[in-house]
Order: C-alpha cells, then structure tokens, then sequence
C-alpha cells in the first residue's frame, strides 16, 4: 500500500511556493486522501526559527530555517505518512523515515530552540483557515514571494494564520513535542 502513495508526484496537486499552508489546505481535500484521517501539522516555536534537514533550498543548504512550515499527516491503520511539498524526501514519506531525517535535534543546545507541532483536524482546518496573505508582504506591501493563483482561502473563520502561528506559553492550541508526535499522541 505504501508504495502506491510513494508514486504520487507533487505536480499533481495544487501548489504554490512558500505557501505551505495554502498548499495543504488544497490537500486536504484531495479525493484521493479519501478514508485517510488527516492532520494539519504547523510546526514552529516561540523563537519563529526551526531548523529542517531535507527541504528544497535555493542557495542547496543541507539546513533550513523556516519561521514556520505546514504539513499534513495522512493516516491509516499501520501507515501514517507525512505530505511536505518543500521537502526533498520521498512523497509521501513515512512519518517515522521524515521526523527522523528532518528534525535532528541533537545540535540543539535549548528546549525553545527545538520544534513545536500544533495538529489541527483537517474538516477544521478545511472550514475555519483563514489568511489574507499579509505575511507575505513587505512594509511597502510588496509580495516577498509571488502569491498563489488561485483566490485567498477563508473569509470567517476562527483559525487565522496569525494565531495558529502563535507558539507561546499562552497559545489557544496545545504545542506537542516531536517525541509526541513521534509517538502518536496529537
């Protein structure tokens, strides 16, 4: 079963660099993640700077800082595989071969430093995401990146980017830890 979903190829969903969480939000209601449970993974931390191995990057550093990047966990009984567009692993990948090679923590030197994950249901996500894309703006209001094609996603809502990007001690969602992810426990 696995080496079906290893087939499938990112031009075949919608996508949009440095869009991570329009892109997921796309997937999410991919046909062919029917019968999957699916979860929105944000990950980030209090210092807005994770540390990624394994991402695409234009300068073909083996590091990547990312503010912060979304994800989606697709599971079935005995198979949980991650969807990471800006990932250069297998697509999907298991979750166990992808938390391995992209987060590893043992340069970090302290606990803010390491990854935080909020996972939010996919229906709720689907329903209640909401960006206008102004963090993708300079002071200027000039796009530090081209935006998507395709119209801004959610207009009432109650998950805006801002505060699902929120990864404090007061955040409204619980933070797991990559053990808990890792684990199973979001």
């Amino acid at each position: 079963m696995l080496l079906l979903w290893q087939q499938m190829k990112i031009k075949e969903f919608k996508y949009s660099e440095n869009f991570c969480e329009e892109n997921i939000w796309h997937l999410c209601q991919n046909p062919e993640l029917e019968g999957f449970t699916k979860k929105v993974l944000i990950i980030s931390n209090s210092n807005r700077n994770c540390t990624f191995r394994f991402q695409k990057s234009p300068n073909g550093d083996e590091l990547v800082w990312w503010d912060y990047h979304v994800i989606l966990l697709a599971s079935k009984p005995e198979l949980q595989l991650i969807y990471d567009f800006d990932s250069t692993l297998e697509f999907p990948s298991s979750l166990k071969n992808y938390l391995e090679a992209t987060f590893q923590t043992e340069h970090i030197q302290e606990d803010k430093d390491l990854p935080g994950f909020k996972s939010i249901a996919s229906e709720d996500f689907i329903h209640s995401f909401i960006s206008d894309r102004g963090h993708m703006k300079d002071e200027q209001g000039n796009w530090l990146s081209f935006p998507p094609k395709w119209p801004t996603i959610g207009n009432n809502g109650n998950l805006p980017l801002p505060g699902l990007l929120d990864f404090s001690e007061t955040s409204k969602e619980r933070i797991f830890s990559l053990a808990e992810i890792y684990l199973g426990e979001n």
